[in-house]
């Protein structure tokens, strides 16, 4: 397999695990204030010669990665050993934007343009429109107890049982739930133990429990009034213009060439430990929705994050919340943003995905690179150079 095509890894300075520690969610302070973090991040960089690092997730030692020019599965444990899955050997599409792993630990991955690809261990096996797949665009991939769920650009799907049977695929759209589901260009899903399911769209966000739909939007509270971000988004659109639209195959976030504002736009979300949905929006900022009242509490610039324009979210194993924006990454424990940059060592002002794992790594993935960080598991912060 030719490897040095596709990537290209350059090893800078690593630190030591830590072994792991188990702490509670946090709770939210009435203020929260910005604070830049005032060290040179002691981390383990990488150079791809590709573009945006969209989807970050762990498997043992082993991190996979999708790009737009297919997955990697990397070894943590050595600067070298990869393997490189793309359309000229297993998939049907080199835009990645999901990877997940089922109860059996296997591998599903979401595809720009190529369906949904399975690897059962020995094998890849595509699925696609024919088998009952919505749309050959998937977003994201989620796993409840029985059943495999699907975001897609046509819609929702749901998978009970073998995905090669048809009848073992449901799908909820605009129409067949009567706008139960707000928008059929979905993105993200989380599921709660109780079984509900929210699902990010381009107009808001949904939610399914017991056959039961419920809709939100920005009239219910999520994003930010404009004028509360309308001078922090002018002219970021020209910075996402070079960096993440143009002479890209597969473009991150589609649909959003020339709008620095739509909180109705979910980008990400992330349900934490006290079963808080936090939902990241373009240019409204960091949503946080009280799942039992249904009430909205959301964060801007003005309140600390480093950008409003919310990429990825990830909960480490110390009680805090990585939030990816459009302008570097930023810790939020409850009361403080703590905001990094170019400052600290970061290679890309776009984080685009982010992985904690059970070492206390922290990867984040960006515009044509990847940084490992280690974090201090009492505080969650990452361990720095003095």
């Amino acid at each position: 397999m030719n490897k040095t095509r596709t990537i290209i890894f350059i090893f800078i300075v690593c630190a030591s695990f830590i072994p792991a520690s188990i702490t509670s969610a946090f709770s939210v302070s009435d203020k929260t204030s910005g604070e830049p973090y005032p060290h040179i991040l002691k981390t383990q960089t990488f150079s791809l010669n590709t573009r945006n690092i969209k989807a970050l997730t762990s498997q043992g030692r082993h991190l996979w990665m999708g790009t737009g020019l297919g997955v990697i599965r990397y070894d943590t444990g050595s600067s070298e050993d990869y393997e490189v899955y793309d359309n000229q050997n297993h998939l049907l599409s080199n835009g990645i934007f999901a990877i997940n792993f089922d109860s059996e630990n296997r591998a599903w991955i979401g595809t720009y343009g190529g369906g949904l690809s399975h690897f059962d261990g020995n094998q890849w096996k595509n699925y696609n429109t024919p088998q009952g797949l919505n749309d050959a665009f998937v977003y994201d991939i989620e796993f409840d107890k029985k059943s495999l769920w699907l975001a897609t650009w046509s819609g929702v799907n749901k998978v009970t049982g073998d995905p090669a049977s048809r009848k073992n695929w449901q799908s909820f759209t605009v129409e067949n739930t009567e706008g139960g589901l707000i928008d059929n260009w979905v993105y993200a899903i989380e599921i709660e133990p109780s079984g509900k399911v929210w699902f990010g769209t381009e107009t808001g966000i949904s939610s399914l429990h017991n056959g039961k739909w419920k809709a939100l939007n920005h009239k219910n509270g999520l994003g930010a009034p404009y004028e509360q971000v309308q001078q922090e988004n002018q002219g970021t659109m020209s910075l996402f213009q070079g960096q993440h639209h143009s002479a890209q195959a597969s473009p991150s976030i589609p649909n959003l060439q020339t709008s620095e504002y739509r909180p109705n736009y979910v980008v990400s979300m992330l349900l934490d430990k006290k079963n808080r949905l936090w939902i990241g929006t373009w240019g409204g900022g960091l949503s946080l929705l009280d799942t039992r009242t249904l009430t909205f509490r959301n964060f801007t610039v003005k309140d600390g994050l480093p950008g409003n324009f919310i990429l990825s979210l990830e909960a480490d194993g110390s009680d805090g919340l990585w939030i990816g924006t459009n302008d570097g990454l930023s810790r939020f424990d409850g009361k403080t943003f703590q905001n990094f940059s170019a400052l600290n060592g970061l290679k890309s002002k776009f984080i685009f995905s982010i992985e904690a794992t059970p070492d206390h790594s922290l990867w984040v993935g960006g515009n044509r690179s990847l940084t490992r960080m280690i974090l201090n598991p009492e505080t969650g912060i990452p361990l720095n150079i003095n």
